[in-house]
């Protein structure tokens, strides 16, 4: 392998539907020189964000709702060792033509060299969606949040039905140890014990899981 770990990589879950800057989810993994990283999960598209907020009767609302999270890595070889500042830590194998990176459940494609610029090919992908977009809007006119709600109930259908589109997770979080209460009555049930069941897809989860195994929804 020629090419250096060091760069921006992506994994996009696409919605099918086409427009993916409005409808699909990017998630992007950042390998630093410094051996620092930065995981950006993409928790819902913007248009399913933008509906969100129209059926409850909010501004609308096209951001793109995210959640960072940063460590450091080691790398030994094509496998490297992704250690996260809440204590977690996962694994990634790189590509034999540094391609690409196997990262948790998900293959991460190598978009650029460059750890500060956006990436030329996402930069033009995305402004001639946002130009797509803005002809199908001034063309619907006042038809423009209908066309939405129906977007969207698409896109939900095509990612399975689910309410709200989550990452999957790729690293398990630590369980901190339970202190154990002093007492001189029968021993009660921890916290830790108790069952805990995804708001999503009801499976039942290990307490101290961050995401769901089944869905990728996070847990309280």
């Amino acid at each position: 392998m020629t090419k250096p770990i060091t760069g921006q990589y992506e994994y996009q879950h696409s919605s099918g539907v086409g427009l993916d800057y409005f409808t699909s989810r990017l998630d992007r993994l950042t390998l630093l020189a410094n051996g620092r990283f930065v995981l950006i999960i993409q928790g819902r598209s913007r248009l399913s964000n933008a509906a969100q907020s129209v059926v409850k009767g909010q501004p609308v609302n096209m951001s793109a709702p995210e959640v960072r999270f940063e460590g450091s890595y080691t790398a030994q070889g094509n496998t490297l060792a992704f250690h996260f500042d809440d204590g977690t830590q996962e694994q990634g194998q790189i590509s034999w033509n540094g391609e690409g990176m196997q990262f948790g459940p998900n293959f991460f494609s190598k978009v650029s060299d460059s750890t500060l610029l956006p990436p030329a090919h996402r930069l033009k992908k995305d402004m001639d969606d946002i130009a797509k977009g803005l002809k199908i809007a001034s063309t619907i006119g006042g038809m423009a949040v209908k066309a939405a709600k129906t977007i969207h109930d698409t896109v939900q259908t095509a990612q399975g039905n689910e309410t709200e589109a989550t990452p999957t997770a790729y690293h398990t979080p630590a369980t901190p140890p339970v202190q154990q209460p002093q007492t001189s009555g029968p021993a009660q049930p921890t916290p830790s014990s108790a069952a805990v069941f995804c708001d999503q897809c009801g499976e039942r989860v290990r307490p101290g899981k961050r995401f769901c195994n089944h869905c990728g929804a996070p847990l309280p």
